[in-house]
């Protein structure tokens, strides 16, 4: 096999079939090619037609969601079924809570693995941080729901989110612009070249500044990347790309809430800010990144993959402290936290692709070390020791939300500390795993997958600093996995009917002030969900109807939990493993081209989570609480998206959308159920002349200007804060391409 038709695999990953690889690299807006027959290679690390692949997928351009005006991380899980997420403290990429398919995580988003071209893009403290992904440098994303640690290890725990980069397919130079309200302006150059010997490159320099829609929002980002494709013979190739990435964001507040969610009028509104300055989550880092693919026999192919990165840290917040919250006298409270760390992730990985009559084998091993250089830092009132002298108090910063006034910083209060060293520590992570997968034919039409993955992995931290005090200590810990799959699918002369078994874990790690020896023992075991699947897809009508459904029922156990050390000469608190949570659903998709220039699709998902066993211990003597049977927070149990796209000539395109949620219980309790809101969204596209290198887009996302919020409870029995949604966005961009 020649090195072209090799290339043609590598694009083949982005480009739909029957489309060239120019072809492909035409569209840039209006209707995106995301059918139900395009290439996927998350679900089964090969090559493989989406209708085909025995698992839940959805692929989202991200030139398609710029032109819809989506800008934000987590937009590219508007429209996904079984997926939702709520933005928490901050805008965009800030700290959002994802959940697919109800799972919900320990510790901030760990509960899916994030993959940068099918590389494990997790961070330091075992969560994944969506505001270091180099968004510009994507060119679509590949969102599987449902375990795959089968295939990639920790983290998949409830399914697996991969961002893949763009290929240098031809030459050409393409500009993009575009501005909106509220500050918004974001503009990029890339550059693609093909020279002798086939030799690919691609460079691209973006640069996205934005004023905000709120007080304390406004945010940029700079990044620079450079990939090229090298074939090195007929049968081998090498692709290598490096990127840079500066992020630097502005934090915006949270509103305090009644106990029943009653929002409280605050000083500025929505678009106020409440807290302490400066709040800024801060980023820079680069990414360097190696792929060697060699055809060894007709039979077999290898690739080795290697990826370094690094990034720096600075980050400011405000932590609500629902303690402080006192609605007689307008008070509220927050605690001043800063971090500042650097962190380097090195991974490695090799894998060999063998097909032989009825089977189709996937072997690898891979293996990832994480370093993490952090020190923290806290601001409030605080009692150190308990006694009463500075009311009781933990790092509190009390406000006057009627006014926006700070009232403790003030001076001669000597209770009131500033950015006071309390923890520091060095922290290695080391994950070790290897894993195969078997797809065997039984039959012309049946086909059974079955594989596993045993990982290995530890932690070793030093500390320097505990609880503001010199104090050399280490803790470590280790656990090991066991992630088997299963997967039997038929095929139909329109589609496919499947049924699968995955299992998915975590590391239970979680951050490193958990680790603290003086405040924590532990027993180190990791998080599984076991998932079970049926599934239909397909498409009839001559590919003018395609369909897809799933149900599901998921079984999570052995999540992280903290109760009291039974061992009186021990630390005072045991983070042990408990909890049992299981969740059931049906997500179902539908889309219709009724004539060429037409498209609709629906989509519908309903989530039924339910805690089979959750007793939390109680604190200062209360007794435990059993929350057993109670549903999970944030998980709503109906989410519908419906879209319409239309070409009303080959000059201009519209789509329209719209996106509705229903309630979700707030507390652990469930004695607030609440959260619904619905968006409209529309896009309209102009290519002059009917000319394909020449793009103008015009977008209105919540098109209706609609008042919407995430709620969230600090306390177990009340909530506490809710972050308001972003108001109606219009924004115009233009893309060239010569």
């Amino acid at each position: 096999m020649r090195y072209t038709s090799m290339a043609a695999l590598i694009v083949a990953s982005w480009v739909e079939p029957g489309m060239s690889p120019a072809v492909a690299g035409e569209v840039f807006s209006g209707q995106a090619e995301t059918g139900i027959e395009r290439v996927v290679v998350t679900a089964t690390r090969s090559e493989q037609m989406l209708l085909e692949v025995p698992a839940a997928i959805s692929v989202r351009e991200l030139d398609d969601l710029r032109s819809k005006g989506f800008t934000y991380g987590t937009d590219e899980f508007r429209g996904v079924p079984g997926v939702f997420f709520r933005r928490g403290e901050g805008d965009g990429e800030e700290f959002p809570f994802v959940s697919i398919r109800g799972a919900t995580g320990n510790h901030g988003n760990d509960a899916f693995l994030a993959m940068l071209d099918g590389i494990p893009f997790v961070g330091p403290d075992e969560e994944v941080l969506l505001y270091e992904i180099p968004y510009p440098i994507v060119n679509h994303i590949e969102i599987v729901r449902g375990p795959v640690s089968a295939l990639y290890g920790r983290g998949a725990i409830g399914g697996a989110i991969n961002y893949q980069t763009r290929n240098p397919v031809n030459n050409s130079t393409e500009l993009s612009f575009s501005a909106g309200q509220d500050g918004y302006y974001r503009g990029q150059v890339l550059l693609e070249r093909q020279f002798r010997q086939d030799i690919g490159v691609l460079a691209s320099l973006s640069y996205e500044d934005f004023a905000g829609w709120r007080d304390n929002s406004a945010r940029d980002a700079t990044s620079a990347f450079l990939k090229t494709v090298i074939p090195l013979s007929s049968k081998s190739a090498l692709t290598a790309w490096l990127s840079y990435f500066e992020r630097n964001a502005q934090v915006p507040s949270v509103i305090p809430t009644l106990a029943d969610g009653s929002i409280v009028k605050v000083a500025g509104g929505v678009e106020g800010f409440l807290g302490h300055k400066p709040t800024r989550n801060n980023n820079q880092g680069w990414i360097g990144a190696l792929r060697y693919e060699q055809q060894v026999t007709d039979i077999l192919d290898i690739q080795l993959t290697a990826q370094a990165r690094q990034f720096d840290s600075d980050v400011r917040l405000n932590f609500y402290d629902y303690l402080e919250f006192n609605p007689d006298q307008n008070i509220m409270g927050v605690n001043g936290f800063a971090s500042v760390n650097d962190a380097s992730v090195y991974f490695v990985e090799a894998l060999a692709n063998w097909r032989s009559g009825r089977h189709k084998l996937v072997v690898g091993v891979s293996a990832e070390r994480t370093s993490l250089d952090e020190q923290d830092r806290w601001s409030g009132e605080l009692d150190p020791f308990f006694s009463g002298e500075c009311g009781f108090r933990f790092y509190a910063i009390v406000i006057d939300y009627s006014t926006g006034e700070v009232l403790n910083d003030q001076p001669g209060n000597d209770c009131f500390v500033h950015e006071q060293l309390r923890t520091a520590a060095d922290t290695t992570n080391q994950f070790y795993g290897a894993f195969f997968q078997d797809e065997i034919s039984l039959s012309e039409r049946l086909t059974l997958t079955v594989g596993a993955r045993y990982d290995e992995f530890k932690r070793n931290i030093d500390f320097s600093v505990i609880a503001a005090s010199p104090d050399l200590q280490n803790a470590e810990g280790r656990s090991e996995a066991v992630s088997p799959k299963a997967a039997l699918a038929y095929q139909l002369d329109s589609g496919i009917v499947y049924a699968s078994y995955g299992r998915g874990f975590n590391s239970n790690f979680g951050p490193v002030w958990q680790w603290e020896p003086d405040r924590y023992a532990r027993d180190e075991a990791p998080t599984f969900i076991d998932s079970y699947e049926l599934g239909w897809k397909g498409q009839t009508q001559n590919k003018q109807l395609s369909w897809e459904t799933a149900l599901f029922y998921l079984v999570q156990t052995d999540r992280r939990i903290f109760i009291d050390n039974p061992d009186p000469e021990g630390p005072p608190t045991l983070a042990t493993t408990g909890q049992k949570y299981s969740s059931r659903g049906l997500e179902a998709a539908v889309r219709y081209r009724p004539v060429r220039t037409t498209e609709l699709l629906v989509n519908y998902t309903y989530l039924a989570p339910e805690w089979d066993e959750l007793i939390l211990a109680g604190s200062f003597g209360a007794p435990d609480t059993d929350f057993s049977g109670n549903t999970p927070q944030g998980v709503p149990g109906h989410i519908v998206y419906a879209e319409v796209s239309h070409e009303f000539s080959g000059q201009w395109h519209g789509n329209l959308s719209y996106e509705w949620y229903s309630d979700y219980f707030v507390d652990l309790s469930n004695s607030i159920k609440t959260g619904q809101y619905s968006l409209m969204n529309l896009s309209v596209s102009w290519f002059p002349t009917n000319n394909p290198d020449l793009a103008f887009d015009l977008s209105v996302t919540n098109v209706l200007d609609e008042d919407y919020f995430f709620y969230f409870a600090g306390s177990r029995s009340a909530v506490t804060n809710v972050s308001p949604g972003v108001p109606r966005q219009i924004r115009l961009g233009t893309k060239v391409r010569f």
